[in-house]
C-alpha cells in the first residue's frame, strides 16, 4: 500500500467553519496565512524525509480549510521542497480550468519534479462550481471532455484542432512534453456510477474521500467490473482513499486531543458566525474522522481499507495546532507507516 500525506494548507487562525461559504476575506490575516503556508511546506518536507510515498495537494476556493485555489502553484513549490516522494495533484477541478492550460501546467510540473507527478482530475462540489458562476449542469460534460482533451494534448506528436461540445481550439501544441510517457498516472472520481464507468473506460484510476468502507467496497467492485468490460484489470494502486488523520500514542489520547481541538474550533467559529453568515452550505466531510487513534487502531483501519481494494491512502492532517500535527505525523511514521506500506 502507498501512503500519501496531504499538504493541506489550512488557515491556522480564527475563521468561519465548513458550513459558511464563501468565507469573508476579512477573516484572513496575511501573517497568519503565510505562517500556515510555511507550516504546510515544513510538513511536506517532513513527510518526504519520513518515507511517505506521496505528498498531495488539493483545490478549494473561498474557504480557509484548504487555501490552494490553484494546486499547480502549490505543487510547483513542492517540486523544490519534496525531493523523493511523488507529488499528487488530487486534484485540479476541470470545469474551473482551461484544459489546454491545465495540460501545459501539469507538463511543466512533471518536468520540474523529474517525472514524479500524479494527477486526479475532479469535477468539484456544487459550491465550488459557484466560484466563477459556472453552469452546474455543464460541469460533468466539461470534466469528461476536458480530461480527454488533456490526454490528447499530452500524447499527440502534432498540433491539432479540437472541436468539442464544451471546448473549441484551433491549435493545441503543448510544450514542454511530460517526462512520464505517455503521460503521468491519472485518476478520476469514484463517487458515482457515471464517474466510475468513465474512469474505467479511460483506464484511469479512481479516488474516494471520506466514504465509509462499505461504500468504497461497492464502488471498487463496480470499477473492476467496468474495467473488465473494456479489456483491462486495475490493481489496488489504481484506487485512492482520503481520510482525516491524527495519530497519538493511544486511542484515548487521540480522542481527547481531537475533542479539545474541535471544541475550541466550534467556540471560535460560533463567535464568528454571530457576526456574519452567508453563502450556500458546504456539506460536512464526515461526522467522525476515520484515521484517528493509537497505532494498533490505525493499523486495523489500514487493513480494512486495503480489503476494500484500496492501494493508496491519502492522509489529511486536519486536526490540532501546527505542533500537534507535526507530532501526529511523526507518531504515524514511527508506529504505522512501514506496516501500512507492507500491506
Amino acid at each position: 500500500m502507498l501512503i500519501s500525506s496531504l499538504c493541506m494548507v489550512g488557515y491556522d487562525g480564527p475563521a468561519p467553519g465548513l458550513e459558511v461559504w464563501p468565507a469573508q476575506p476579512k477573516h484572513c490575516k496575511p501573517d497568519v496565512a503565510q505562517a500556515s503556508f510555511n507550516h504546510s511546506l515544513a510538513m511536506a518536507r517532513k513527510a518526504d524525509a519520513l518515507g511517505f510515498d506521496w505528498v498531495s495537494v488539493s483545490e478549494h476556493h473561498y474557504a480557509p480549510y484548504i487555501m490552494t485555489p490553484n494546486p499547480a502553484v502549490m505543487a510547483g513549490a513542492l517540486t523544490q521542497a519534496v525531493k523523493r516522494a511523488k507529488i499528487a495533484l488530487l486534484g485540479p477541478l476541470v470545469p474551473l480550468s482551461n484544459p489546454v492550460r491545465l495540460a501545459e501546467e501539469l507538463a511543466m510540473l512533471d518536468m520540474l519534479s523529474g517525472g514524479r507527478v500524479v494527477v486526479l482530475f475532479l469535477r468539484g462540489t456544487p459550491n465550488e462550481h459557484r466560484t466563477y458562476d459556472n453552469d452546474p449542469d455543464a460541469t460533468r460534460a466539461q470534466t469528461q471532455e476536458g480530461i480527454d482533451l488533456v490526454i490528447k494534448a499530452w500524447t499527440s506528436d502534432d498540433a491539432f484542432a479540437w472541436e468539442g461540445e464544451q471546448y473549441q481550439y484551433s491549435n493545441v501544441a503543448v510544450w514542454p512534453r511530460t517526462v512520464q510517457q505517455p503521460h503521468p498516472a491519472l485518476y478520476g472520481s469514484g463517487n458515482s456510477e457515471e464517474s466510475v464507468r468513465f474512469a474505467a473506460t479511460r483506464r484511469m484510476g479512481i479516488a474516494f474521500s471520506f466514504a465509509p468502507p462499505e461504500i468504497v467496497r461497492k464502488w471498487v467492485k463496480l470499477y473492476q467490473e467496468e474495467a473488465a468490460k473494456v479489456g483491462w484489470q486495475p490493481d489496488p494502486s489504481h484506487v485512492i482513499y482520503r481520510g482525516i488523520a491524527y495519530s497519538a500514542e493511544s486511542d484515548s489520547r487521540a480522542a481527547d486531543e481531537m475533542g479539545a481541538f474541535f471544541g475550541a474550533k466550534a467556540a471560535e467559529q460560533a463567535k464568528i458566525q454571530q457576526e456574519t453568515l452567508g453563502g450556500p452550505p458546504v456539506v460536512p466531510l464526515i461526522t467522525e474522522p476515520y484515521f484517528v487513534g493509537g497505532p494498533e487502531t490505525l493499523k486495523g483501519r489500514m487493513e480494512t481499507i486495503r480489503d476494500c481494494g484500496v492501494g493508496v491512502v491519502d492522509l489529511a492532517w486536519g486536526i490540532g495546532n501546527p505542533a500537534q500535527r507535526a507530532a501526529a505525523l511523526d507518531c504515524f511514521a514511527d508506529n504505522v507507516l512501514t506496516t501500512a506500506q507492507n500491506l
